[in-house]
């Protein structure tokens, strides 16, 4: 049977190695991951116990309309449940929002390195992906603008950025919601804005107030590390907002999700050990990383990248065989570099030492 023709040219979404999959493949004992820019930490103490009493409640379906999810995010966002939608994780709402705004011949505009699935939503809209220039791995605030025309519907910005690490000051994100037409959809992916310092971060009541087209996506797979339970969610305007929730599938969170996610914003404690943990360890693989000669981009998530300046497969293949995962960035159009996430010391250590073993007998 034929695949439509929107579908055979979707690319392909390649994950970070399961741990189980390189045990089986190669039989390797304690393999440690740090490809999918989970929290080492692990979820709050908090959302655990969240979990064991709402898995009684299985059986049932669960809040179609996230009620009580959607006021923990009220109460520290400062805005209203009608300009929230929860999703299936941050990529389902990216999915979302392409089902509702993205038409055929439609002009999104993207980074030249963006997260994967920006494209892939835009071509299930069957729209013309229009790339914008990231010198040194940033966005490109002014060619993005520049390259706005009539046709332009949404713009993608992840804010760090994903798979570089890189991050633009807010001010710029407000000169270009400034600098278009207010009928064109920004999106701001904030996945990984919990590591930034709080000032550095976007004000979301003041901004929905102020942008009408801005629509602020965040996550609670990275830092609140509840990136098995799949949970995300969106903030904007409520008339966004509506039309987002208009494709959204009935009961598209589970339950157990919805009360972890809850139970996790009540536990500030752990989402300050799990910053801290993030510093003392990017400043570890930083410093390691400098003392070998090799290039390192400046970062503001929980992830390095690292580039090799020459096609780094091979590195990540024996980094295998030494029970390391990392994250290999060919389908992004970044052959030379590998993406690193902080693990915790022991992982980070075990990193190193595969990595100053690997390039001695590469060299």
């Amino acid at each position: 049977m034929k695949i439509a023709t929107r579908i055979s040219k979707l690319p392909k979404y390649v994950g970070g190695k399961p741990i189980d999959e390189l045990q089986r493949e190669l039989g390797i004992d304690r393999p440690i991951k740090l490809a999918s820019n989970e929290n080492p930490n692990g979820p709050s103490p908090k959302s655990l116990e969240a979990l064991s009493k709402s898995i009684l409640d299985v059986a049932s379906y669960p809040d179609g309309d996230s009620y009580h999810l959607k006021r923990k995010i009220c109460e520290k966002e400062n805005i209203l449940p009608n300009q929230i939608v929860i999703g299936n994780g941050s990529n389902e709402i990216l999915e979302l929002i392409s089902h509702a705004f993205i038409e055929k011949d439609d002009e999104v505009i993207m980074g030249e390195y963006c997260f994967i699935v920006y494209p892939i939503v835009a071509m299930l809209s069957e729209a013309r992906i229009i790339r914008s220039k990231m010198p040194n791995m940033t966005h490109d605030i002014q060619d993005i603008i520049d390259l706005v025309s009539d046709n332009t519907k949404v713009i993608f910005i992840a804010n760090p950025n994903n798979p570089t690490g890189t991050k633009v000051p807010k001010e710029e994100i407000y000169k270009l919601l400034d600098s278009i037409p207010s009928n064109i959809l920004v999106v701001v992916d904030e996945a990984y804005c919990e590591y930034l310092i709080k000032n550095q971060r976007m004000d979301v009541s003041k901004d929905l107030t102020k942008w009408k087209n801005l629509v602020i996506v965040k996550t609670f797979s990275k830092i609140y590390g509840l990136a098995g339970l799949r949970i995300g969610f969106a903030m904007g305007d409520n008339e966004i907002i509506d039309k987002i929730q208009k494709p959204r599938e009935p009961f598209n969170v589970n339950s157990l999700a919805q009360s972890a996610a809850v139970a996790a914003m009540d536990d500030e404690e752990h989402l300050e050990k799990s910053f801290q943990m993030n510093i003392s360890g990017m400043l570890f693989l930083k410093t390691e990383i400098v003392k070998m000669g090799l290039k390192i981009y400046p970062s503001h998530a929980n992830f390095i990248l690292l580039d090799f300046g020459c096609p780094a497969k091979n590195i990540y293949e024996e980094l295998l065989k030494r029970g390391v995962i990392v994250r290999p960035l060919e389908n992004y159009n970044l052959p030379n570099c590998l993406r690193i996430t902080v693990g915790t010391q022991d992982e980070n250590e075990r990193f190193i030492a595969g990595l100053k073993e690997v390039l001695g007998v590469l060299r």
